[in-house]
């Protein structure tokens, strides 16, 4: 089982084209490169991997969708958009107007030839900073395990384009992997046994007690421009009984809505997020 927490980080400073000169490292001082994983490779894992890989994919998306508004004719972007996977998952009818942005060229035209439509697109964005070519402001923003990615700098970058982007009232649905569950004890046998390092990506860690307080640490302004409206987690144990059934497994996970659910050790954070400011 790989998570799509293996998804690129977003740059404080352009690249370069392909050099990884200025890329933050790890704790261990590596890097990992991105650029080497095949373009829509976790799209096939999703849709065509063994179950508890797929069932891990699935469900994360799932929960995400979960807590976007239900109202029709909604804007969304999806940062760290990587091969499209997750917006290639939402109704035109609900969202009418869907933008991925991501750092890898090749995997923007994986999603563009796989998924893009005249009201889905994705573009590659140089840097965390060139957000700022994307115009307009959206309903919805999804951050799907991407801040572990980034150092205490980029987050706080990132925030301030956050605010910028969503529209006051608009809502925030971010993931990142909880390190107060089995998430570390899964990282450690993945850094061992696969071709995928997490010591090498995962840069800044979150829990679930500690997540928002460090949001706020990180990016001073986060109080008074977020509202935390939901903090839970997913993951805890139905992925891995996708190796029995897969069905099953995925009706399982279904069963206990996560707003009633406040279990602190499933394997993923999920918080949803509101906009402060006129309107909302």
């Amino acid at each position: 089982m790989v998570s799509e927490t293996d998804k690129p980080r977003l740059e404080a400073e352009p690249p370069n084209g392909c050099s990884h000169e200025h890329q933050p490292k790890s704790e261990a001082g590596t890097q990992f490169d991105y650029e080497a994983i095949p373009a829509g490779y976790y799209d096939r894992v999703m849709r065509e991997g063994n179950p508890i890989r797929r069932l891990w994919h699935v469900s994360k998306f799932e929960r995400v969708l979960d807590y976007l508004p239900t109202d029709t004719d909604q804007s969304v972007l999806d940062i760290g958009c990587f091969a499209g996977t997750f917006l290639s998952l939402l109704p035109k009818d609900r969202f009418s107007r869907q933008l991925g942005v991501d750092i890898l060229p090749a995997q923007i035209d994986y999603a563009n030839r796989t998924y893009g439509t005249a009201f889905r697109s994705f573009r590659h964005v140089p840097s965390i900073t060139h957000l700022r070519t994307v115009d307009g402001s959206f309903d919805c923003v999804t951050l799907i395990e991407v801040i572990e990615h980034l150092q205490a700098a980029e987050i706080r970058d990132l925030f301030s384009e956050l605010a910028r982007l969503i529209r006051p009232g608009g809502r925030l649905v971010l993931t990142t992997p909880n390190y107060t569950s089995s998430w570390p004890v899964l990282e450690l046998i993945l850094n061992r046994l696969s071709d995928v390092s997490y010591e090498e990506q995962h840069i800044t860690r979150f829990t679930y007690f500690n997540m928002a307080r460090r949001l706020a640490e990180l990016y001073p302004q986060f109080d008074a421009e977020f509202e935390v409206d939901l903090k839970t987690t997913t993951h805890f144990i139905t992925p891995f009984l996708a190796g029995v059934s897969y069905e099953w497994a995925r009706s399982l996970s279904r069963i206990v809505p996560h707003t009633s659910w406040r279990m602190p050790f499933g394997n993923l954070v999920l918080m949803v997020l509101t906009r402060r400011g006129a309107g909302s």
